[in-house]
């Protein structure tokens, strides 16, 4: 009579020192090994020897028990020892998955590409930033399933990408974008086998929240920036123009500013709302509110076009998404390059960019005393939580002033 027992198989050493998770059948002379997932000897303890009580562990346990009982189910019903007929009855669920759709498998590259296909509403930019974090995943890797990321596989590329410099925030956003795949195939195409070891959450990898503390300008650099009237060029005091308007107008994205029409003017307010936003709160959109006061009138006056319905008249009406990236990555460029120039000759503490306006508003607010309610109003993030976040990574400068006072 058969026997069938859930082992690791030890045989053949796999990538990032996992191994088979395999259902051995024994019948007479006659052996097979039924593949159902990849792990490393580590995990393989901590569920099957050690069996930890994770509810994802006994879960797991769970699973790997039914599909033993399936197959032995199957050994039962077939008069002959057939490899093959076992194979194709065991997997046949599987198989009938990518049969209705042919394009679903379980390659980490085609995954990633049949999500961004999938789902519309993306942004060029997201897009873009996801096929960067395939490209992590995958660079080394080709043919890389889902069913080998591992938490010991993530912590690998995690140690990795630290020893090559990349910062932890960067770090954190790929492993958001493949936990977000991950879940869309499981979770919505339901396309996962019942024995996949799901890497993210409790027991598996965590991704930590990681909030890293940026230097800011101080209040004289401020002034510098806004009281500079000598410029060597024409596109150095429109870049410095742009900066001002974004640090006034609220501290809003360049993108906000670039997309701002002259019909969004209501009276003395500019009302708009966030373009980084407008797919992430479908049912709790806020609306910016920038008031036009004389010195945001003014520099209206000298970088405005009246001659196009959008402020700055770089765009058309109709413009594409494509159109709008490209143009936008265009101008950012060439602004920044104009603002570093400016940062050199005022020899500021930091790089004058477009971002920082965002940084200095925020900042200024809080030195004034302005409560963290009504500045995560302006800034119209989603809670306070989130504002007090970004006002703590802004923080250096508190740090600097508290070791002053040391004797």
């Amino acid at each position: 009579m058969a026997t069938c027992t859930l082992i690791l198989d030890k045989r053949i050493k796999l990538k990032k020192e996992s191994y088979n998770l395999s259902i051995r059948v024994i019948d007479g002379k006659n052996q097979l090994y039924l593949n159902i997932s990849k792990m490393t000897e580590a995990q393989y303890v901590k569920i099957f020897v050690k069996k930890e009580m994770e509810i994802r562990m006994v879960e797991f346990r769970k699973n790997c028990q039914e599909q033993v009982a399936k197959v032995e189910k199957i050994i039962s019903e077939l008069r002959t020892f057939d490899r093959n007929l076992i194979k194709k009855l065991f997997f046949g669920k599987d198989e009938e998955v990518n049969q209705k759709d042919p394009k679903l498998t379980l390659k980490l590259n085609d995954l990633f590409t049949i999500y961004c296909d999938e789902n519309g509403h993306l942004s060029i930019r997201t897009k873009i930033h996801i096929k960067q974090s395939k490209n992590v995943f995958t660079r080394e890797y080709n043919d890389l399933t889902i069913m080998e990321i591992t938490p010991e596989f993530l912590k690998k590329i995690e140690r990795k990408r630290l020893q090559e410099g990349v910062s932890i925030s960067s770090i954190n956003s790929n492993f958001r974008d493949l936990r977000t795949v991950i879940n869309y195939f499981m979770k919505k195409k339901n396309i996962l086998p019942a024995h996949y070891f799901y890497p993210f959450g409790k027991g598996g990898y965590s991704i930590c929240e990681y909030f890293p503390k940026k230097q800011v300008f101080t209040n004289d650099e401020i002034s510098k920036i806004i009281n500079l009237d000598e410029f060597e060029s024409s596109d150095e005091e429109f870049a410095r123009d742009i900066w001002e308007l974004l640090y006034r107008c609220n501290g809003i994205n360049f993108a906000d500013l670039l997309r701002l029409r002259w019909d969004q003017r209501k009276g003395n307010c500019f009302v708009f709302f966030r373009k980084k936003t407008e797919n992430t709160r479908k049912k709790m959109r806020q609306e910016i509110v920038v008031p036009i006061n004389q010195k945001v009138e003014n520099i209206i006056s000298k970088v405005g076009d009246k001659n196009s319905p959008f402020l700055l008249g770089f765009l058309k009406d109709g413009y594409t998404d494509e159109n709008f990236d490209y143009m936008n990555r265009k101008i950012r460029k060439n602004v920044n390059k104009s603002l570093k120039q400016i940062s050199e000759r005022l020899n500021l503490s930091i790089t004058l960019q477009l971002k920082t306006a965002r940084d200095s508003y925020a900042t200024v607010l809080r030195r004034n005393g302005v409560s963290i309610d009504l500045i995560s109003e302006m800034l119209t993030h989603s809670n306070t939580t989130v504002t007090k976040h970004y006002l703590d990574s802004l923080d250096t400068e508190t740090v600097f002033k508290v070791n002053d006072k040391l004797i």
